[in-house]
């Protein structure tokens, strides 16, 4: 099956009866549409409701003494946003931004010279359109964010309590090992998938090459191969947009408004007072009594406060915008760029010529995936690489689903690569560089709030990055050496490429080559409003009062790991600083 085929197929799936009987109808999922009066004021306003703007929403009002309006772009999610299985359905659909980067014909060749980026609009934001791993980072991430904020309640043996307080894990196991690094009564439950065989053997092969098997990456051990955490349980996706806002859709302090885009912050006296917003084509005012809290997401978030008259005095005077505080913002985008890799694995004699032979629940992710976290050097404590590795069966269309659906790589490529594999197993992997030194910058295209703003990813503009890169695939396909690869006859797929036919393959310069012609984003982005630069180690933005931002903007480094539990974790946090500094 070609890759136009399935991703025509990806709009074709019917979602069976037998699974949606376990939902609540989907009226009653979300919080119901606040009715909107022009100049209404709440203690706080809380702008966009994805990860951070959920979490934060709920802590703030689930007390009940204060009002708290939460602003979202987006729409309800869909009902299938809840259903792990079926998560390829929602990239470059209506509830995702479909942001692509500005034209990059050096690092984005094989997505036809534009990186896609997904950023989820919708409630729950990006979490309801994820890819659903749950892997903190490690330790010494946040302790740089400490070192950087100059604010030690940010180390990770006080930020800790925030990852537990999210969680409620369901995991016989991992809780009777490490019980003391996660959470059991939180909003957001997680889970592992059964093992199977093939899982087993690629642990052993991947340990045979010195990457040991552990059993959670989120506590003691950070280096290693593991089947992870999912943000699943109950069978349902944990969006905070279902985990936290559950509990208190229905208080009459929370005002909810979809589809309604913030403009801009109102400021009075260097202090941010109110927001603009649109809904349903008429603008209001909103006003706040105590603070505004901006959780609009890595790319929406700077785009707001540039229109608002923070960020480079330079950039902002070009569109006539009046300078309220001049930083940074929007200079230090984050991303992990990755590169991906397909083997080739064991054949049968009974294969499965088509999706509808395949036996799928749904309520789980559709196939086994590994993650893979690991040091170049292997006296290292920390790893410099991540891959999300998952196991495809033969002749299904979960491989040209994955590269053309949720990567977006060329139909080319995806071809090439599900041609090979006919008849096979095939291992897809996703290699993240998990601390590039390469940024990029979010500026605004114009005035007009509803126009994306220019993203420039930056990808491998520090040359280091892609020999570091080069050096991680050298030390990923080392794997093809083991002792089960060589007995299956495991291969690399894809490496028959016009492009690079000049350079011996297996060569850095190949592996330059093939890096330049197959990366992409795996969709982690952060950094764009930084603390430290923009912000302080309270997440208020420098120089003005009244506004916070909470969200992966924030973060001044990237942690070592998707960043999504990090990013919970981070509003969890500000939540409980919000209440503290207004406790009176």
């Amino acid at each position: 099956m070609g890759s136009s085929t399935s991703t025509a197929l990806i709009s074709a799936v019917q979602v069976p009866v037998t699974f949606l009987s376990m939902l609540e109808p989907e009226g009653l999922l979300w919080p119901k549409q606040a009715e909107l009066q022009n100049n209404t004021a709440y203690d706080y306003i809380v702008v966009g409701g994805g990860s951070a703007g959920c979490v934060v929403s709920s802590r703030l009002a689930e007390s009940g003494k204060n009002t708290v309006f939460m602003a979202e772009a987006g729409d309800d999610p869909p009902i299938i946003a809840l259903v792990p299985g079926l998560f390829s359905l929602l990239p470059r659909s209506k509830y995702d931004y479909d942001y692509r980067s500005t034209k990059d014909t050096y690092a984005a060749k094989g997505q036809n010279y534009y990186t896609t980026l997904q950023a989820g609009k919708m409630l729950g934001g990006s979490d309801s359109l994820n890819h659903l791993l749950h892997t903190r980072g490690v330790p010494s991430d946040f302790d740089t964010w400490a070192d950087i904020t100059k604010d030690s309640s940010w180390k990770y043996d006080n930020i800790l309590q925030y990852f537990i307080k999210s969680e409620r894990l369901v995991d016989d196991p991992i809780l009777k090992k490490y019980g003391k690094y996660h959470g059991t009564s939180g909003p957001m439950g997680i889970s592992r998938q059964p093992e199977d065989t093939q899982v087993a053997n690629l642990l052993k092969s991947f340990a045979e090459v010195g990457n040991p098997s552990v059993l959670d990456l989120n506590a003691e051990n950070t280096l290693g191969y593991t089947q992870p955490l999912f943000m699943i349980a109950d069978k349902k996706r944990q969006t905070p947009a279902y985990s936290y806002l559950k509990n208190i859709k229905t208080n009459s302090n929370l005002f909810v408004s979809k589809n309604t885009r913030v403009t801009r912050i109102i400021f009075e006296d260097n202090k941010a007072v109110a927001i603009e917003a649109v809904y349903n084509g008429k603008t209001y005012v909103f006003r706040a009594n105590k603070e505004i809290i901006v959780s609009a997401g890595v790319y929406n978030t700077p785009q707001i406060l540039q229109l608002s008259g923070i960020g480079p005095k330079e950039h902002l005077e070009q569109f006539n915008i009046k300078v309220i505080k001049d930083l940074p913002v929007g200079n230090n985008l984050i991303d992990q760029v990755s590169v991906t890799l397909v083997y080739k694995l064991e054949s049968h004699i009974a294969f499965l010529p088509n999706l509808a032979d395949v036996e799928l629940d749904p309520t789980k992710v559709p196939f086994p995936v590994l993650v893979g976290s690991v040091a170049l050097n292997k006296s290292q404590t920390d790893p410099d690489y991540q891959t999300y590795n998952l196991l495809l069966g033969q002749n299904t269309p979960f491989l040209t689903i994955a590269c053309a659906q949720v990567f977006d790589l060329r139909d080319g490529i995806c071809d090439q690569w599900q041609t090979e594999v006919t008849n096979r197993d095939s291992l897809y992997t996703v290699a993240a560089l998990l601390q590039p030194k390469s940024r990029g910058t979010v500026r605004l295209a114009s005035t007009d709030p509803s126009q994306a703003p220019l993203i420039k990813t930056g990808y491998f503009t520090n040359k280091e990055d892609l020999k570091t890169m080069v050096k991680i695939i050298k030390d990923f396909t080392s794997v093809g050496k083991t002792k089960y690869f060589k007995k299956i006859g495991a291969e690399l797929a894809g490496l028959d490429l016009d492009v690079c036919a000049d350079k011996k393959k297996g060569s850095d310069e190949f592996w330059e080559c093939y890096i330049l012609n197959h990366a992409g984003s795996p969709y982690h982005t952060v950094g764009t409003c930084p603390m430290g630069d923009v912000l302080d180690g309270q997440l208020k933005v420098k120089g003005v009062e009244g506004l916070r931002v909470v969200d992966a903007s924030a973060m001044p480094k990237i942690p070592r790991g998707a960043p999504n539990a990090a990013v919970i974790m981070l509003a969890e946090k500000a939540a409980d600083m919000i209440k503290s500094a207004n406790a009176n």
